[in-house]
């Protein structure tokens, strides 16, 4: 058993390079923009809802919206999921005594790999294209008193995906360093 763990956490750690310890996604210009908002308070509760929503054209939102939704849960964030392009439902928050308002607008991308070798049949000339993962995000934060938007940063990511890996793994990945940008003090359990 403690072989099979470890022979697992290998393999995960050789599947998914690039991966382990991800730098923090947003610039330090930006992240000293949202920390000086103390989006959470000196007991660590948050000071902010969160309304989420998720682009699939390009890929999948499932391992995206899981992963908002596990720190959400953990560290006990309202969380509102809405469809691409809804506006911002009216403001309860002010009276709730949760001074902001975090809108996350995401879109995975995922590119698949392609092989044009053409088999038996082809020339054999063409080549393989290794699968192309990645992600944008646009994240706002409204005073919740009067709607003025107070920070409007962009993240971005894309990574060349290992043959034959797993696409959800990688979001999963970016979506926890995305999350540790904007909640330094949060841990995945």
């Amino acid at each position: 058993m403690r072989y099979g763990l470890l022979a697992g956490i290998l393999l995960t750690a050789l599947a998914l390079p690039g991966c382990a310890g991800t730098p923090a996604v947003l610039g330090s210009a930006q992240q000293k923009s949202l920390q000086s908002l103390q989006l959470f308070g000196p007991d660590a509760s948050p000071r902010f809802s969160l309304y989420l929503t998720c682009n699939d054209r390009h890929g999948s939102c499932a391992a995206a919206e899981n992963a908002f939704s596990n720190w959400s849960r953990s560290r006990n964030i309202r969380l509102q999921l809405m469809e691409p392009g809804a506006s911002l439902p009216a403001a309860r928050e002010a009276r709730t005594g949760v001074p902001y308002r975090m809108r996350i607008e995401l879109a995975p991308m995922i590119i698949p790999s392609y092989d044009e070798s053409g088999g038996v049949h082809g020339d054999m000339r063409g080549g393989y294209s290794p699968p192309r993962i990645g992600y944008t995000a646009r994240i706002e934060v409204f005073n919740a008193a009067d709607g003025k938007q107070l920070l409007d940063v962009k993240a971005q990511d894309q990574k060349t995906g290992k043959y034959q890996g797993d696409a959800n793994e990688y979001i999963r990945s970016e979506m926890s360093a995305l999350i540790g940008s904007l909640d330094p003090g949060y841990m995945e359990h």
